[in-house]
């Protein structure tokens, strides 16, 4: 299955309109913006935030299946990114330093969501499919192979979907999904190998049954 169509998407438009290209930042480094923000220069924190918005709500989206949600955990993770900016070692890494932040309010949301559910006090009718996030443009054999997965996807356990989203839908290293989700290197494989177990045999049984 080919990762350009989990990839991201129209939902992005959402987010807060002041998400645009700022006049001369595409010419400097994260980097370069991460130093200018750490002495209190607000247009480079304008800037960093422009330039990582969109994929970053483009991956809780998908994460959270939830747009709303989604759009306040990209909030929450750049006011907690920029007041801990002094933390980040390697400026370079802001985009995966970034998403580690809002992927662990990604854990707590879904966490609260399974407590509310539990209570009665959720409806999963508030959940967006996975055909919702999509990017535009995909065949119609591409449709159906999301739509199978969706369902594959929704059987998993929050940390083992995680990992594996991470992974082929969001692109990142071994290293980085196990940065990003607080566990070691073997944690992070076992979840992904467990997840892509139950994939590859459904999409394999879905197979057969078009056969």
């Amino acid at each position: 299955m080919s990762n350009r169509a989990l990839r991201p998407q129209g939902r992005a438009s959402s987010v807060p309109a002041r998400v645009r290209s700022v006049r001369g930042a595409e010419q400097l480094e994260d980097t370069t913006l991460v130093s200018r923000a750490l002495d209190g220069d607000h247009w480079a924190e304008e800037a960093l935030y422009r330039r990582h918005a969109v994929a970053l709500l483009g991956a809780c989206t998908r994460l959270l299946r939830d747009s709303t949600d989604a759009e306040d955990v990209v909030q929450d993770a750049f006011v907690d990114a920029f007041e801990q900016l002094r933390s980040l070692r390697d400026p370079a890494q802001f985009r995966s330093w970034l998403t580690g932040i809002a992927v662990h309010k990604v854990h707590r949301r879904l966490r609260r969501r399974k407590l509310l559910r539990a209570l009665g006090l959720w409806n999963d009718r508030r959940e967006d499919s996975l055909d919702n996030c999509l990017a535009t443009g995909i065949s119609a054999e591409q449709f159906a192979e999301i739509v199978c997965l969706d369902h594959v996807l929704r059987q998993l356990p929050d940390t083992e979907r995680i990992a594996w989203q991470l992974r082929y839908a969001e692109g990142f290293r071994l290293e980085e999904v196990a940065q990003l989700c607080s566990c070691s290197l073997a944690t992070v494989k076992r979840r992904i190998a467990q997840a892509d177990a139950l994939v590859r045999r459904s999409v394999a049984i879905e197979e057969a049954s078009r056969e």
